[in-house]
């Protein structure tokens, strides 16, 4: 009888459902609380409480089966979106909502719902999950999906893995050649908050046939600069500015695919040297990545629009931050999106505890939100996700003031009907 691969004493490496059975049973037996990863475990430097134990499923990364008449694919849960989005092109699939880095896995994916810039047309990842295998906290393996156990289907959907392990998923795809799938940037820019918000609330309500939407806005604490004679520093203003990409469907020519190789090159450099960049010195690097992906480029294919922030975004987001995602209904996005920024605002201006504030948002029409609005006795609607990342100044956000601030994004929730997107703390 096969035993998970264990490599050190707080990881194992299950290779089968088998493995994940006999790998719950053995800690319950312990009483050692597990962790589960999708793939490889956070490499942040953060340590494991003890005694605590870490389930990583990236040997179970197999593409089981591929139905062409059904257009659907069966995965094992550690299996990268990115290897089985390649997967399906072959047979011209795709996978309609895919994650902005390569590395995430479709079991990570479905326990936090799962959003991408193309949420507006294909609603969360969770949408497109025809059934799932798992494997709960007693180690029983179970099945579950939209015609069965559908109570017990959305208990386990973005549930972050508290509900049980999940295993196997089938998963929807959609006819798509992503690789020559060419879309044409309409690109606004804005220095003022109230027209970006305007304007973003406008595309989110009436997306109209864009493949992808995204916004994003960016407000920095004041500039402080030191004397190049003399002692002290120089405070200069803010820096406030947004954008907003939507990105429709166009015609390929020769020229299109030369400023696309140009641009694709030019990020993917950047992100590279963002990502090696470290400390103080490599700020600059850094910051320059984050305001590359405000600049989404004029034209691109499918694919790479749907992986731009791959290395961008994970460059620029090394370093301590707080983050929050909220799914607000269109009848109160406008609301919710000013008293966030309110509520971070206010506090970077009391305490000084956050440096950058910048907010990235699109629209969410989705089947799975719907139900779950209704099972909150909250009205059913499209919504609109909103994610703040707050920069933090070193140890400058003590513990009572970060309780007002989940207290303030809590009340902000029940007061304007909105859902806490549980995946980005």
């Amino acid at each position: 009888m096969s035993t998970p691969h264990i490599v050190s004493p707080a990881e194992y490496l299950p290779r089968d459902t088998a493995d994940v059975v006999r790998t719950v049973r053995n800690s319950r037996n312990h009483a050692r609380p597990l962790t589960v990863h999708g793939g490889d475990p956070a490499t942040d430097g953060l340590t494991l409480p003890d005694q605590q134990a870490v389930v990583s499923l990236r040997r179970m990364n197999a593409i089981v089966d591929l139905n062409l008449g059904r257009r659907t694919v069966r995965v094992q849960a550690g299996a990268r979106l990115s290897d089985i989005d390649r997967r399906l092109a072959a047979h011209g699939l795709g996978l309609p909502v895919v994650g902005d880095h390569r590395e995430i896995t479709a079991g990570g994916f479905a326990s936090v719902g799962g959003v991408s810039t193309s949420s507006h047309r294909y609603g969360l990842f969770i949408d497109r999950i025809v059934d799932l295998e798992y494997v709960d906290t007693d180690g029983r393996i179970g099945t579950c999906g939209r015609t069965h156990h559908t109570e017990r289907f959305h208990r386990l959907l973005g549930a972050g893995g508290r509900a049980g392990i999940i295993t196997a998923l089938t998963l929807d795809a959609v006819e798509v050649d992503k690789d020559n799938t060419w879309l044409s940037t309409d690109s606004h820019r804005f220095l003022d908050f109230d027209s970006f918000l305007d304007y973003a609330y406008s595309e989110i309500a009436n997306p109209r046939d864009a493949v992808l939407q995204v916004g994003r806005w960016v407000d920095t604490a004041p500039l402080k600069v030191t004397r190049p004679v003399g002692a002290g520093q120089v405070q200069l203003g803010t820096v406030r500015f947004g954008q907003w990409s939507s990105l429709y469907p166009t015609a390929p020519t020769r020229s299109l695919r030369a400023r696309r190789e140009v641009g694709s090159r030019a990020r993917k450099s950047l992100g590279a040297i963002a990502s090696a960049s470290s400390g103080k010195a490599g700020m600059p690097v850094r910051n320059a990545a984050a305001g590359a992906v405000m600049f989404t480029p004029k034209v691109l294919t499918l694919r790479d629009a749907e992986y731009l922030a791959d290395t961008v975004i994970s460059s620029s987001e090394r370093g301590p931050a707080y983050r929050v995602g909220v799914f607000a209904p269109l009848s109160n996005y406008t609301s919710v999106f000013y008293r966030l920024h309110d509520l971070f605002n206010g506090h970077r201006e009391r305490t000084g505890c956050f440096t950058v504030i910048s907010a990235m948002t699109y629209g969410v029409r989705s089947d799975y939100l719907r139900a779950e609005s209704t099972a909150h006795s909250l009205p059913a609607a499209d919504h609109g996700l909103i994610t703040f990342t707050c920069r933090l100044r070193p140890h400058a956000l003590p513990s009572e003031q970060l309780r007002d601030i989940v207290t303030g994004i809590e009340e902000i929730c029940r007061s304007e009907n909105s859902i806490r997107y549980e995946s980005v703390d």
